[in-house]
């Protein structure tokens, strides 16, 4: 028995991990923005590539899981948009 491939789920972890990284490193905004741009970018491969190719980003119907990774994408960005990040005295 072989292992299920992981498709083009290898391009979008790479920058979610970037995102997570800018984060951990004091860059939030830049962070936030780049870990909403890997879930729209996890959300276009779904949409556009077969589910056999889309290996680990396909969970659902390809309908749910575009919606679902749209929306937290979106959110997400809206969230880090309006984050308030100046010091506190």
């Amino acid at each position: 028995m072989t292992a299920p491939r992981l498709g083009w789920w290898w391009v979008v972890a790479p920058v979610l991990l970037a995102g997570l990284a800018l984060v951990a490193l004091g860059h939030v905004r830049a962070g936030g923005y780049v870990a909403a741009a890997s879930l729209l970018l996890a959300a276009l491969v779904r949409l556009v590539l077969p589910t056999a190719a889309s290996g680990g980003l396909a969970v659902r119907s390809r309908g749910a899981d575009v919606v679902v990774m749209l929306a937290l994408g979106v959110a997400l960005a809206v969230i880090t948009w309006a984050v308030d990040l100046t010091p506190q005295r």
